[in-house]
Parts: C-alpha cells; structure tokens; sequence
C-alpha cells in the first residue's frame, strides 16, 4: 500500500484541526535525505503526529502506544501508515525489535522518549529527567538522531479555543551525530540539552506566552491538573 495510508491519515486529521490553528516550522538544519534517522519529540497531546508530519520532508514511521492500533478502523489505517505498537506495560522488545528493523531499512523512526504525554514538571521541558531507554537504542543502532520540539497542540484539548486559532509551533534541530564512545547516561544528556536549547529559542523567537505552555489536557478543560504519579494516558 506503500505510503497511502499515511498521507491520508495526516490530511484526515489536519482536514479538520488546520482551519482552527495557526502553524510555523522550523528546520534548523536541514533533514537527511536518505538514511535511517531517529526522531525524538516532546510529545504534549493526541494532536501531535499529524502536526508532525505537516511539513516535515520524509516520512515518519511512528511508535505508538498498543491500544491506539486495536480502534477499529482507525488501528489497521495507522499500521498500514507505517505506525507500529509499543505495550508500555511490560518491556516490549518486539517494539524495539521492528523500530530497529525499520531503521536498518532506511527509514526515520520517531519514538516519544518521555514514555507518553508529559507536561510542567513531569516533562523534561519542565526540569523532568528524561527516560534512558531511548538513549540505549541510539547507541545500539548508531544512527543520527533529529531534536524536535512542539509547542502548542494541547490547546486543542479546549474547544473553547478553536475559534481563536491557537498557535502551534515545531522546530527542528540540528540533527545529533552517532557516538557508540559516550555512554548512555551522555547520550540521554545530549537529547535533553538538545530539546530545551530548542525550547529556549522558541520561547525567544515566539515569544511564548506562559498560558502557551504545555499543560495536561485537565488543566485545559478547566480542572486540576492530575496527579504527578497519574499522569495521561500513554500514546
């Protein structure tokens, strides 16, 4: 089916939430054309991926949490758009078999290394250390890795500011080089500089207001946000 599925899933989504937002990209540094690349991504709502993949220049074969790929209709549609399952209750080495799978063949995977939706303190945006599993991939498959960081989909959680055109903001940075020499405490230190170097000049170029901050989709809706220890469902 090659990549039919993907495209139409993306303008599926976009189809209805492009009309309500106001988007800006950035590549700091151009993506590689070809060659497997890792990319990691903050990840702050369910509105995430097809923001993504708007302007980004090659196609992304997504980890997913396992529960979004058994919804009917829409679960088969995202596994033929490239996108497979992660069980984030148990240690899923399959998952971690095809993401390395996927990129022996050339492909950019792209896994949210914070293990699901995070926010304020929980995020590592927020001051949160970041989750060492992904940096132990890298090392292992030694492969370049490509920084993103989003700002702005959460505020799709609220109805109330669709009207308004919330704005949503990614940027792309510089892509990190392999080094099978550091460890993987360095290589996770790396990722994270990476995202709050981005996120630092994003509050700068944009500036961000502090209501445009990730925050969990309770405190959009009005409510308390959740427990640091419950967070939101995983994705």
């Amino acid at each position: 089916m090659g990549n039919f599925f993907y495209y139409f899933c993306r303008e599926l989504y976009l189809s209805v939430l492009r009309p309500f937002t106001r988007f800006d990209y950035v590549e700091l540094d151009p993506v590689p054309k070809t060659g497997p690349a890792l990319l990691l991504s903050n990840h702050i709502s369910h509105a995430d991926p097809p923001f993504m993949t708007r302007k980004f220049p090659r196609v992304i074969h997504f980890m997913a949490d396992k529960p979004l790929l058994e919804i009917p209709i829409l679960g088969p549609m995202m596994r033929w758009g490239h996108v497979f399952p992660i069980d984030r209750t148990k240690n899923d080495r399959g998952a971690l078999k095809t993401a390395m799978a996927r990129l022996e063949a050339g492909h950019v995977v792209c896994i949210f290394p914070e293990k699901g939706i995070r926010h304020g303190a929980t995020s590592v945006l927020g001051g949160a250390e970041l989750p060492i599993g992904t940096a132990s991939l890298w090392r292992m498959m030694d492969v370049p890795v490509i920084p993103m960081v989003i700002i702005g989909t959460d505020q799709l959680y609220a109805l109330k500011k669709w009207p308004s055109r919330p704005r949503i903001f990614i940027r792309v940075g510089k892509a990190l080089p392999p080094d099978r020499s550091a460890t993987k405490e360095e290589l996770r230190d790396r990722i994270a500089a990476a995202w709050i170097e981005i996120f630092e000049s994003m509050k700068r170029d944009y500036n961000l207001r502090p209501e445009e901050f990730p925050q969990s989709a309770q405190e959009r809706w009005g409510q308390p946000p959740p427990p640091v220890a419950a967070e939101q469902p995983k994705e």
